[in-house]
C-alpha cells in the first residue's frame, strides 16, 4: 500500500469542500471576481518563491536544526549553572518531571521534527514558504541572545 501524501494534503472536511464549490461557482460567474481571484493565487505563490525559493529550503533547514540544537544546549548550560530558567512552561514541566537534560533533549528533538515537517511540507506547496519566517525570525532572535549571554559572561569569566 503506497500513500499519496500529495491526495492526503489535499483532503478537506466536507464544510470546507462545501464553502470552497460556493467560491468556485462564484468565481467561474463573474469575469471581475475571477481575475482577482487568479491574481491573489499567483501573488501568493510568487510571495512564496520570493520569499523562500525552493532551491534555498535545504540550506534553512540546516540552520533551522542548528539554531534549535544550540538553543537547547545553551538553555541547559543556562540552566544547570543556575543563571536562567526555562521560559517555555511545557518544556519547564518536562525538566521538573525528568530531568534538565531528558527534558531539554526531548525538546530539541521535538523541535528538530517540527522543522523538518514543515520545510519537507515547504518543499511541496510554495503557499506554506512565508511560514519559515514565522519560525526563522524568532528562533534567530533567541539564538543571538544566548550568544551575546554566551558572549558577555565569557567576557566576566575571563576578565576582559
Amino acid at each position: 500500500m503506497k500513500l499519496d501524501v500529495d491526495a492526503l494534503l489535499d483532503t478537506r472536511p466536507a464544510w470546507v469542500q462545501r464553502r470552497w464549490a460556493r467560491t468556485r461557482a462564484g468565481v467561474a460567474a463573474d469575469p471581475a471576481r475571477r481575475r482577482r481571484w487568479l491574481t491573489a493565487m499567483v501573488v501568493v505563490w510568487q510571495l512564496g518563491e520570493f520569499v523562500l525559493p525552493r532551491r534555498q529550503l535545504a540550506s534553512v533547514r540546516l540552520l533551522l536544526l542548528t539554531m534549535v540544537t544550540f538553543d537547547s544546549v545553551a538553555t541547559y548550560v543556562w540552566v544547570t549553572i543556575g543563571l536562567a530558567t526555562e521560559g517555555n512552561p511545557l518544556v519547564a514541566r518536562v525538566m521538573v518531571l525528568y530531568g534538565d537534560g531528558p527534558g531539554l533533549a526531548l525538546r530539541a528533538l521535538w523541535s528538530a521534527a517540527l522543522v523538518i515537517a514543515l520545510t519537507w511540507l515547504a518543499e511541496r506547496r510554495s503557499s506554506v514558504r512565508p511560514a519559515l519566517l514565522l519560525v526563522l525570525v524568532p528562533l534567530g532572535a533567541v539564538t543571538i541572545l544566548h550568544v551575546t549571554a554566551l558572549a558577555s559572561t565569557w567576557s566576566v569569566l575571563l576578565g576582559s
